[in-house]
């Protein structure tokens, strides 16, 4: 079965996913990246409030946990024109699908009707829990986290998140996994100051999460790629006057392993398309 260019970009609160869509909509209208815009957008909704505070140099909020808004942009990439339909939501139904363990019409519709999914994790933020994929248990460090001791650690939580959706796709694991196609976007790289690859990162980070995706995963249906769709906080005036002298669609890169600072954020949708 062919797999289709519908895209669902997953990822909890705080992860960069709304900053991340605004900042594509800037490069889209600027066209002057791998994808275009086309035409006048037929809804940019989920958008609208984070692509005008990045026009103001503000940082963007957070989206509603209730909202389920829609992005529809029609777009050219490589010669043919289709409509990059993405999905903004609060990021707070992620951590839920989890927590809860289920989901609704929405996530099942989510999950089967798009054959590539983008998961965005910030590993900035991920926790140090005590965790024996990554070191004997003799030699634990009582003083390395002030995370309890309880509960489930990060990566588990985005094993059982891929769970959750492969079970409302209706896709089993028995097999290696081929179709949804999954891009690994780890966001907000300026926050790691590190040259490490994407892969290294991850795989430092979260073991145990990145021996899951290779188990499961056809070798050529996943890739891992880090961004940074902002740059750099806009915290200060200084940096506020920064962006709005130099625009907004200047600013934020991609980490490939053709090009590790890529200024193209359109390239993510394109290694998105080309799993």
């Amino acid at each position: 079965m062919a797999t289709n260019n519908e895209i669902l970009i997953i990822g909890p609160p705080g992860s960069g996913k709304t900053t991340f869509l605004a900042q594509l909509y800037f490069r889209l209208v600027d066209k002057k990246g791998k994808l275009q815009q086309a035409s006048a957008p037929e809804n940019i909704d989920g958008i609208k409030s984070a692509y005008r505070r990045l026009a103001n140099g503000e940082e963007t909020e957070s989206t509603p946990s209730t909202d389920n808004l829609e992005v529809k942009i029609p777009v050219i990439y490589e010669g043919q024109e289709f409509v990059l339909h993405c999905k903004d939501y609060g990021g707070e139904q992620v951590r839920d699908l989890v927590a809860l363990m289920e989901y609704d019409k929405t996530w099942i519709d989510r999950a089967k009707t798009n054959d590539r999914w983008i998961l965005f994790i910030r590993p900035s933020e991920i926790e140090h829990r005590f965790d024996l994929s990554k070191k004997g248990y003799a030699v634990k460090d009582q003083k390395e986290t002030k995370a309890p001791s309880s509960g489930t650690s990060d990566q588990s939580q985005f094993i059982e998140l891929l769970q959750v959706l492969l079970h409302a796709r209706g896709t089993g694991m028995k097999d290696s996994i081929d179709t949804p196609r999954l891009l690994i976007a780890l966001t907000c790289w300026d926050e790691l100051n590190t040259n490490l690859r994407p892969e290294e990162i991850l795989q430092q980070k979260m073991p145990l999460f990145a021996h899951f995706i290779a188990a499961n995963w056809l070798p050529g249906a996943f890739n891992i790629v880090g961004i940074s769709a902002q740059e750099f906080p806009l915290k200060t005036d200084e940096a506020r006057d920064k962006y709005l002298d130099e625009m907004p669609q200047n600013f934020g890169f991609l980490v490939l392993d053709d090009n590790p600072k890529e200024k193209d954020l359109t390239r993510l949708i394109e290694k998105a398309l080309k799993l």
